[in-house]
């Protein structure tokens, strides 16, 4: 029950005290500003030490009748932390799936008492007093960036920051050259395996397999770029018949190498290399690989050779030879039932059809849960499973409780897994929680720091949270490591009123393909300068020329313009044309005049996104960031 505090008194912890009558925190005398709702939050804690509370109880007292989201009382508690000092959480305890609890001793005194000084906080609160300075010299992108970064790990796991490896791709020494599937499938197998190691970090294959890194790089340099205490490489040779592989381990920081071995083995025994790598890498550093039983004995050597041939079609790109590789692949299945990558990857191939219109939904339904029943019935394959099952639920059939049990039950088994992150934050933006999605994408980039979507993900959370700063940041990570993204850009520019900084962007040269989307910038900034002839003239060539396969862009326009009625029109042959990709836009602030209109609200109920519907959904981003 609820402990009132009494008008005029002080509830004192630590450093600190709470003055009911003032609406304040104070330090040692000196006020701390924090916003209304989050002090409240603060209050009800304090009031309540050593008793788990429930989000819904918070919800209930804070808010009330009030429709909110899960990401107000996250930010509640990212304000509260950052105004006690309490990166690590000591006194603002999360305990996954349960609650909240207070964890220090309070007493009341008079509000004209001094609160005593006590060395269990000490220092911590410097963070909040770092924040206040920056803020006070009007840098405003960085206190937004350590207002949304992922706290530090809770109190019950290592203070020691893990090792981090980055493996890179190896190299190819065979006399005809031909074996790139060896030379890149092998080391993301590593990778896979080394995700085992508890406590150790591992860079994406994404990040570490970019062209640009090791050419004319030291390995402090790289390093660097990847944020890697350390790299594994390697290189494959044949030898007496044999494929001989040697791989090292170099600390970036000195270059020195720590560990090297060469390891002969036929080709069709070269599963065993990775599971011999993990345990090398894990003994190196006294920790632990968890290797599923039996990994190395069940698929057969040609068949093994067969997945790492599929899967680096699938990674290239090469999706001409899309179908082959996935026939190839259900054969493996077939042949290796206890074989749980082939699986995950037939999962992720069968999605790909889906967003590449090759295949229906329903179709694909069936085959992704036929896999993940598959991947279940072996205790190894149980976060493979949820990922694809919480990929198909968010992605494709519109099943957001299913995707937000899915993908806690994939990260709380691999809270490493930047893929599984990736997809907490789409589901975070689903659910207009837009820090949280920043928060979780942040986390992807920490293990796949050249992740595009990634950012691009993140530059969407901040435009629909109406910080068109922060996305310009995110977006330039993509425009500066690629050629994508500029017209991203111009739209940030837009948002922040630099029109002509906007059109020097929208005016760079796009490929052929890209050109509609030029028209489509264009005709925003002309509607933002007020230039409405050239904003109209635009839209009816945009609309004639494009049709249906760009309705979500047309409905946009409508909708910017002010023709409500006729973007509605469009939004329902969307719907029936591409209902993912209306779903995917709905947060988007192109869509903010039609809100209010009752056919939006009615709308976001059928499709079950709204606000109240959105609220019933339990997904706890906070929680699973302090898994990581």
């Amino acid at each position: 029950m609820t402990s009132a505090v009494a008008s005029g008194a002080l509830r004192q912890f630590e450093h600190f005290a709470i003055d009911a009558s003032r609406g304040a925190v104070l330090r040692d005398g000196e006020t701390i500003t924090l916003r209304p709702q989050s002090f409240r939050v603060l209050q009800y804690l304090v009031a309540n030490p050593g008793r788990l509370i429930s989000k819904e109880e918070l919800f209930d007292r804070i808010w009330g009748e009030a429709v909110v989201t899960d990401d107000s009382l996250a930010q509640c508690l990212v304000d509260i932390r950052r105004a006690l000092g309490d990166e690590g959480r000591h006194a603002v305890r999360t305990l996954p799936r349960r609650g909240y609890l207070f964890n220090a001793r309070t007493v009341d005194t008079p509000a004209a008492t001094q609160p005593p000084a006590s060395a269990a906080l000490s220092g911590t609160i410097r963070g909040a007093w770092f924040t206040a300075a920056i803020l006070g010299l009007g840098t405003l992108l960085l206190a937004w960036w350590l207002l949304l970064r992922p706290e530090s790990d809770s109190v019950e796991r290592p203070a020691a920051s893990p090792p981090v490896v980055a493996v890179l791709p190896f190299a190819d020494f065979t006399a005809a050259g031909d074996r790139d599937y060896l030379a890149l499938g092998l080391p993301e197998e590593i990778i896979n395996s080394l995700t085992r190691v508890h406590g150790l970090r591992v860079i994406s294959r994404t990040s570490s397999f970019l062209p640009q890194l090791g050419q004319q790089m030291t390995a402090r340099e790289i390093g660097a770029q990847l944020g890697a205490t350390h790299l594994l490489e390697g290189s494959i040779r044949e030898h007496d018949g044999l494929l001989r592989i040697t791989i090292q381990l170099i600390e970036t920081n000195s270059g020195h190498h720590v560990w090297s071995e060469t390891i002969d083995r036929r080709y069709g025994d070269i599963l065993r290399v990775q599971s011999q790598v993990a345990s090398a890498v894990a003994g190196l550093f006294q920790l632990t690989v968890m290797e599923p039983a039996g990994s190395d004995t069940v698929i057969a050597p040609d068949d093994y050779t067969l997945y790492l041939r599929a899967l680096h079609v699938l990674r290239s790109g090469e999706f001409a030879e899309l179908g082959s590789a996935i026939t190839s692949l259900e054969g493996v299945a077939r042949r290796s039932p206890r074989f749980i990558p082939v699986r995950d990857l037939l999962a992720r191939s069968y999605l790909l059809q889906v967003y590449r219109g090759e295949l229906s939904g329903t179709d694909v339904a069936q085959r992704v849960r036929t896999l993940a029943e598959e991947m279940l019935a072996i205790p190894s394959g149980s976060a493979g499973a949820h990922g694809a099952l919480a990929a198909l639920a968010l992605k494709v059939e519109n099943d957001l409780p299913a995707a937000a049990e899915h993908v806690t039950e994939a990260l709380t088994q691999e809270p490493g897994n930047p893929r599984h992150l990736e997809l907490a934050g789409e589901l975070a933006y689903a659910l207009e929680g837009f820090s949280s999605a920043v928060a979780l994408h942040q986390g992807a980039l920490d293990l796949d720091p050249f992740c595009t979507a990634c950012y691009i993900n993140q530059a969407q959370a901040y435009i629909a949270a109406g910080q068109p700063r922060q996305a310009e940041a995110a977006v330039r990570q993509v425009v500066e490591r690629s050629r994508g993204g500029h017209l991203t850009l111009g739209l940030t520019k837009i948002m922040q009123g630099d029109f002509a900084g906007a059109q020097q962007i929208i005016d760079q040269t796009v490929p052929a393909k890209a050109r509609k989307f030029q028209e489509f910038y264009q005709a925003l900034l002309c509607h933002a300068q007020g230039e409405i002839a050239c904003f109209r003239s635009l839209l009816e060539r945009f609309e004639a020329e494009n049709g249906e396969s760009e309705a979500m862009r047309i409905a946009q326009l409508h909708a910017v313009g002010g023709d409500v009625d006729a973007a509605f029109r469009w939004l329902a042959r969307l719907r029936e044309r591409n209902q993912t990709l209306l779903l995917t836009n709905l947060p988007d602030p192109l869509f903010d005049n039609l809100r209010e209109d009752p056919r939006w609200q009615h709308m976001l109920v059928e499709l079950g996104r709204a606000p109240q519907q959105l609220r019933q959904i339990a997904f706890d981003a906070e929680a699973l960031l302090e898994l990581r």
